[in-house]
């Protein structure tokens, strides 16, 4: 068992959409060094009449290679593959490219949330893809699994747990596992044992609560909007932005667009967006419309409130100081006054001609040589989750103030939760998000620092990954259930007495419910 545990650990860390891995744990925390869309693609002829099922994952002993066209079992033999034609990883990207793709090919998520049956099928293809690209031999497997599986609120079921463990052991082969809830991971990863941390997942956002490293489970609510309602919004903002379409029509040279070739172009422009331009490119305003740090210049404005003295008195008034010169003198003067205001409007337009101009540039495949333009519309992409994906609809920070509301929760452990927010998931990666999100907290807050309670919070202080992780400095919180898996994984394979994670052995002798011990004393 010692050269199992001396052996270097993968660490797996799957989101809704995306698999990152790390194949050995070093001095210094390594960031991911393979990342994979969490997806594959089925011929469309075989995906209409195969349904998913709930199935447990096969435990015939067969372990199917990543590329699909054969299956190995546990001797190494090669069998026939049942999953011939299905795609994952760069076979999927480049068969993406091709015309009619659509049409050929269904594309599945097996890690999102589905309010039908889970599909255990498609996490094994994937994950067995994700060991070939580290390096790892599946019939050959020496090296210990730690998994950071997506979250599943309202709560983390065991028999959920025992699944991913026979998933493990049956069909990747691992010798050693152990499996960290995605909300533990993300606040050890953020510095801290207690906190509140928002998942924005595909369709649905969760927000769990932890307390002294146990996660609230019963705390944790669940919010009807995400990250797709945010593409879906902004693509119909690009829609509708005249600058864009004028930028496409000048890079595709014509004078008009058909619906289906802007439609195109634009889901491009939106998939770029946000696969490219989330650092400082994007800026979410924070509640109000404001900026981050932007501070106006205009003088106050006059107050245009109507005032019945200065209509009574001031407005038929004759000047006060009328002018004794000449008509001809008068005149002049006029002529004088009006040739510097437009100077002075001529400057002013030079100077907004020269101020930079709030845009950014950007290629879209179809149009490889060509800079796209894109205005200040990109700001808004995150509007969805504060707004609601429709009017009255549910939003992120009342999601949060659900979360705190639960009865089970001291007043306590209430106001200390306040001090520790972390924000993950793949919208976490606009930087400009989670500040953004603090500002719309406001209403659970005290109006002024000053005001003195025990009762309400003062403040909400934001969680960001520690800067002595210097791989993971200034990293968004995407990162966080992957390094707070890496972290959990130095010390899960290295204890002696193995509370934190199982062997094979123990897997052998109690099956997949063996998984259950852990749970009981990991947390």
């Amino acid at each position: 068992m010692s050269f199992l545990r001396d052996s270097q650990p993968l660490v797996v860390h799957c989101d809704s959409d995306v698999a990152r891995a790390v194949y050995g744990i070093g001095e210094l925390f390594s960031l991911p060094t393979v990342t994979l869309r969490a997806c594959y693609a089925v011929p469309s002829s075989s995906s209409t009449s195969a349904e998913i099922t709930n199935a447990n994952p096969k435990d015939d002993g067969n372990v199917p290679m990543a590329e699909g066209a054969a299956n190995t079992n546990a001797n190494g033999a090669v069998e026939e593959s049942s999953r011939l034609g299905w795609l994952v990883g760069e076979d999927l990207a480049n068969a993406e490219k091709e015309e009619g793709f659509e049409s050929k090919y269904e594309v599945r998520y097996p890690f999102r949330a589905s309010k039908a049956a889970d599909d255990w099928d498609g996490r094994e293809f994937v994950l067995s893809h994700l060991l070939n690209l580290v390096g790892i031999k599946i019939p050959t497997n020496a090296s210990s699994l730690l998994l950071v599986p997506p979250p599943s609120p309202p709560t983390f079921p065991l028999s959920t747990q025992a699944l991913y463990t026979q998933l493990a052991f049956e069909s990747l082969n691992t010798p050693l596992f152990s499996i960290l809830p995605s909300p533990l991971a993300s606040i050890y990863a953020l510095g801290a044992t207690s906190g509140l941390i928002l998942h924005v997942g595909w369709e649905e956002s969760y927000v769990f609560v932890v307390t002294d490293s146990v996660v609230r489970w019963e705390c944790s609510t669940t919010i009807q909007v995400g990250e797709k309602h945010c593409q879906e919004f902004l693509e119909r903002l690009l829609l509708e932005d005249e600058l864009l379409d004028a930028e496409l029509k000048a890079a595709t040279e014509k004078s008009e667009l058909s619906e289906e070739e802007k439609r195109k172009l634009i889901r491009e422009v939106s998939e770029v967006l946000w696969r490219e331009c989330t650092g400082d490119d994007v800026e979410v305003p924070l509640k109000g419309g404001k900026k981050k740090g932007a501070i106006s210049s205009e003088p106050d404005k006059e107050d245009e409130s109507f005032d019945v003295a200065k209509k009574l008195v001031g407005d038929n008034a004759p000047p006060a100081n009328p002018s004794h010169k000449s008509k001809k003198q008068q005149a002049q003067a006029a002529a004088a006054a009006a040739k510097s205001a437009a100077a002075a409007a001529e400057a002013a337009a030079i100077a907004a001609a020269s101020a930079p101009i709030d845009a950014i540039v950007i290629n879209v495949p179809s149009l490889p040589s060509k800079e796209i333009q894109l205005g200040p519309v990109r700001h808004r992409l995150c509007e969805p989750l504060f707004n609601g994906k429709e009017a009255g609809g549910d939003t992120i920070w009342e999601g949060v103030g659900r979360a705190l509301e639960n009865a089970s929760l001291s007043l306590g452990e209430k106001l200390s939760l306040w001090e520790n927010v972390g924000v993950v998931g793949q919208v976490a990666r606009v930087k400009s998000f989670p500040p953004a999100l603090i500002t719309y907290l406001a209403p659970y807050l005290l109006s002024s620092t000053d005001l003195t309670t025990d009762r309400q919070p003062s403040k909400a202080r934001l969680l960001n990954i520690p800067e002595y992780f210097a791989n993971f400095k200034n990293s968004t919180g995407d990162l966080a259930p992957f390094l707070g898996g890496s972290l959990v994984a130095r010390v899960a394979f290295s204890d002696a007495q193995g509370r934190h994670c199982i062997s094979k052995v123990d897997y052998n002798a109690n099956g997949p419910a063996a998984i259950y011990n852990v749970t009981a004393d990991g947390q």
